[in-house]
């Protein structure tokens, strides 16, 4: 790995001011996108597994209203 000089340094900012890579960056755009964006951290670990946790027991409550409502009966 180069050792940067100032000059050098100097030049390089140069360079990336021209081009502006910036501009052309992508990523989320929806709200959707982003809020999944924000959990890319949480894949792994505590945390992720409790996020996995909360989004299976969301996922089977509306299932079990579903049902409730398929099937006319009120769960006690």
């Amino acid at each position: 790995m180069p050792r940067w000089t100032d000059a050098a340094r100097a030049k390089q900012a140069a360079m990336i001011a021209c081009w502006k890579p910036w501009q052309a960056a992508t990523g989320p755009r929806t709200i959707t996108g982003k809020a999944k964006a924000a959990r890319n951290a949480d894949k792994g670990g505590d945390a992720g597994r409790a996020q996995r946790l909360a989004d299976a027991q969301a996922e089977l409550a509306a299932a079990l209203v579903k049902v409730q409502r398929l099937t006319g009966r009120r769960r006690k």
